[in-house]
Order: structure tokens, then sequence, then C-alpha cells
């Protein structure tokens, strides 16, 4: 008795989402300008001590509906900006300087992701500008 068989299914691979290596950190105390949008008014209010971080990734971010988030120890950080063309040099935000403890992680993860197994292989530190 023959037995029909279907042909095998062919699965395309899921994207590559792993975030790109953080090669360099610079961190520094600058006042924090919201950018003025085109169609309505920011929500967020300027911060005259606010901290940046900027980031040098090893490759650009892959474009997915979700944001990367950096985590400064327990300090979640969410506005961020590309700096360069290539999207390797990416800018983040800490509004509330007082929170940022000397020594903490400093972690990427998509947003939704938590850090808590990343944090031991952290290749950064927190440690205020001079």
């Amino acid at each position: 008795m023959p037995i029909d068989q279907a042909p095998p299914i062919r699965t395309a691979r899921a994207p590559n989402w792993e975030l790109p290596e953080i090669l360099g950190v610079k961190i520094r105390a600058t006042p924090y300008q919201p950018k003025s949008m085109r169609n309505f008014r920011s929500p967020l209010e300027p911060v005259p001590e606010a901290m940046e971080f900027i980031l040098t990734l090893k490759s650009p971010i892959p474009a997915r509906a979700l944001g990367p988030v950096l985590y400064v120890g327990k300090e979640r950080l969410t506005e961020s900006e590309a700096i360069d063309a290539e999207g390797r040099e990416l800018r983040f935000w800490a509004f509330n300087r007082s929170r940022l403890k000397e020594g903490a992680p400093i972690i990427m993860v998509w947003d939704g992701d938590e850090p808590a197994k990343e944090r031991k292989k952290a290749k950064f530190t927190y440690a205020p500008p001079k």
C-alpha cells in the first residue's frame, strides 16, 4: 500500500537579534535637552544635570520593533539615540545621577529582557566622571 508523504516543510531561519558587543563606554555629565518634535511637544523636560553614556558597538543594532535598554546596575535607561550614520554609536541618558552607583555593571539588553544572567559578564562598570 503506497503512502503519500508531503515534502519536508522549509522554515526560514530566525533573524539574528543578538545585540552587538559593547567595545567602549564614555560617560560625562551634561545637560539634557529633549529634541524638538515636528507635530507635538516632547513629554520629556530638560534636565540640567543629566549623565550621558556613549556606547561604541561592534556592529549596528539590528532593526527590531523593540529597542535597546541600558542597565547601569539596577538603573534602567531607556532614552537613547544613534549618534553616527552607521548606528555603531548610541547615546543613552540618565536623568537622576544620584541613582547611579559606582562600580555598577553596564549591560545593554532588549527592552523587556532582564539583564540578571548578564551582570557577571559585564565588561564595563560605572565610574562617575571626574
